[in-house]
């Protein structure tokens, strides 16, 4: 009993360190990205700050994540509502879309018969020709 499920388990468990790892992968490469982005803003406030002066530097450098968030929040808020449409369009074509079931099982039941015909009628057309 042990050998197969025992080697199942064991599998799972790798495959669940495996994500575990990759998470912790992705979380760090975050991390990183974040103290990349840090320096290079701190590093567009100190070569402005010889041209406008150190606390403009800073403002300028603020305004531009500003702008960046504010066009962030945007795309954001139009995909939300896009969302939103789709579901309100695919909750109001529900109905629609459970009354046909009964048509595709009548389909179903006569699949072959149906086949048969596009057959036969495919046999004319070749025959035809």
């Amino acid at each position: 009993m042990g050998g197969l499920f025992g080697s199942v388990a064991s599998g799972g468990g790798l495959v669940v360190r495996r994500t575990l790892l990759a998470a912790a992968l992705y979380g760090a490469a975050a991390a990183l990205a974040i103290v990349a982005i840090v320096f290079i803003l701190l590093a567009a406030v100190f070569s402005l700050a010889p041209v406008v002066g150190p606390a403009p530097a800073a403002l300028i450098v603020a305004g531009a994540l500003l702008l960046a968030a504010v066009v962030v929040a945007v795309v954001a808020a139009t995909m939300l509502e896009k969302a939103q449409r789709r579901a309100k369009a695919l909750a109001a074509s529900a109905p629609l879309a459970l009354a046909t079931v009964p048509v595709a099982r009548s389909f179903v039941k006569r699949a072959p018969a149906l086949a048969a015909l596009a057959l036969l009628a495919a046999g004319f057309l070749v025959a035809r020709r």
